[in-house]
């Protein structure tokens, strides 16, 4: 008995040894992003700039970023917020297209070039949506007039 006890004893300790937890891992923080990112702070303000100037001097701004080479991601944002401003479809592509060509930077950057991006797009939706509706409200006007002619001529005119 004494065999099996220690037997037993050794087993049970063998087990134990397997069975142990796993050191305690240090926790994992999430990384922290300064409240004053450089990237994000500096488009913010070119978004407010813009906001600020006079359609007059958008447009003379746009004409001069329209007609740089190389822009860099500064610039290719500000030509896009420039375009928001403008009320066509081709201002409105071509802010999407300066803002796909910016690089990727930090995280408060990126939300923000996407939601430029969403809002070019829904402007570009929008306009769509407008000139369909031009379009319906026109052929329905031409209903509206043919159905009136229609109904002038099935009237029977006064016999005499």
């Amino acid at each position: 008995m004494t065999f099996k006890s220690v037997l037993l004893a050794g087993l049970l300790l063998g087990l134990g040894a397997c069975s142990a937890l796993p050191p305690p891992q240090p926790e994992r923080q999430a990384p922290r992003i300064a409240p004053s990112e450089p990237g994000a702070s500096v488009l913010l303000s070119e978004l407010a700039r813009v906001a600020a100037l006079s359609p007059e001097q958008r447009r003379r701004e746009l004409a001069n970023l329209d007609g740089g080479r190389r822009l860099d991601d500064v610039r290719r944002f500000q030509l896009a917020a420039l375009a928001e401003r403008e009320d066509s479809t081709d201002a409105y592509e071509r802010g999407i297209k300066a803002l796909a060509a910016m690089e990727e930077g930090d995280p408060r950057t990126q939300a923000l070039v996407e939601l430029l991006k969403r809002a070019l797009k829904a402007r570009i939706e929008i306009k769509q949506q407008t000139l369909r509706a031009e379009e319906l409200q026109d052929k329905l006007d031409q209903i509206k007039a043919l159905e009136k002619s229609l109904q002038q001529r099935s009237t029977p005119g006064n016999a005499p």
